[in-house]
């Protein structure tokens, strides 16, 4: 997490929510899928556009230690738009699979914006319960 921003332990799907400055916020899920990696990063991207209706998105793909993985980043129009960023990877077990989302959201043009996604989007470490 960036320097100064609190952490908290989520419930259910949600394994993390912390908050940062200028209203900045990220979401760490971790949630089963019966998706492949394609399908499981289509149907995560839909319904973050069904959320955001206006949203524009980029679509980057991103190798995560073999893993599938992609960097989504955009705002969700109108004024005063939230800029968004996530990093979504598909993680296989040898029994299940899930898709890891790290959701970072702010206000448009926040200060200090560019510095959390840069770490917040990094690799990072997962332990699936």
């Amino acid at each position: 997490m960036p320097d100064g921003w609190n952490a908290a332990p989520g419930t259910g799907d949600v394994a993390l929510t912390s908050t940062g400055p200028d209203r900045m916020s990220v979401r760490v899920t971790i949630a089963r899928t019966d998706l492949g990696p394609g399908g499981a990063f289509l149907r995560y991207a839909t319904d973050l556009g069904t959320a955001n209706p206006g949203a524009k998105v980029t679509v980057t793909a991103a190798q995560f230690c073999g893993y599938s993985s992609q960097l989504l980043s955009g705002t969700n129009g109108g004024a005063g738009a939230n800029e968004f960023a996530d990093r979504i990877t598909h993680i296989w077990t040898n029994t299940e699979a899930y898709l890891v989302a790290v959701h970072l959201e702010g206000p448009g043009k926040a200060p200090g914006f560019e510095a959390a996604k840069s770490t917040v989007m990094q690799q990072f470490a997962v332990i699936i319960p």
